[in-house]
């Protein structure tokens, strides 16, 4: 992915604008007529709190297992302002993954095939590949945020298959890695 100030910038416009308009469709009456967004219902603060514990705690394990392999050394190197790409891509990818790919209706063998394949090509889409180690390493873990993601949606504590668990525990991941990468010392900061 571009690494550019313009493409974090971008990113994060692109981000925030769809969460505005998710917003806006969440706020608007509930007057029977279909919303335009996925999931632009209200959560139940257990949910939320499911989500992002889950995303934190794989990210711990990643790291941990990395740290245990000694593949912390192949940590990419980002720029600091790619924090911005990162809370746009949260939104972005929630929206398409776990959104308008997994309409809240999906339950049994069918949902089970969209985690599966959606995950599947959600690791695509990151690149990591599978030629070394830590690409599996990282493969592996992108599959396993991409799965507790689906299931932060798609879960009892949340009835009314809210996106709200799942954007959220995607921006705790996101700024888990952030704050991962910060303290091993793999952000320029200049």
């Amino acid at each position: 992915m571009d690494k550019t100030p313009i493409f974090s910038l971008l990113y994060f416009v692109l981000g925030a604008s769809v969460l505005a308009m998710w917003i806006g469709d969440l706020r608007r009456p509930n007057d029977g007529r279909m919303r335009f967004w996925p999931g632009a219902t209200k959560a139940h603060w257990q949910s939320i709190l499911f989500a992002i514990s889950g995303a934190i705690l794989l990210t711990i394990i990643e790291t941990l297992f990395e740290n245990h392999l000694g593949l912390r050394e192949q940590q990419q190197t980002l720029p600091a302002h790619y924090i911005f790409a990162m809370l746009g891509a949260s939104i972005v990818e929630e929206m398409t993954f776990r959104g308008f790919a997994a309409p809240e209706t999906l339950s049994g063998p069918k949902l089970l095939a969209v985690i599966i394949f959606g995950s599947a090509i959600f690791v695509t889409l990151h690149g990591y590949g599978l030629s070394d180690t830590k690409g599996w390493v990282s493969s592996g873990s992108a599959f396993a945020v991409s799965c507790w993601l689906y299931l932060s949606r798609f879960n009892s504590l949340n009835p009314s298959r809210s996106m709200i668990p799942s954007l959220a525990g995607h921006t705790a991941r996101n700024l888990a890695v952030f704050g991962v990468k910060a303290a091993q010392g793999y952000i320029i900061w200049g």
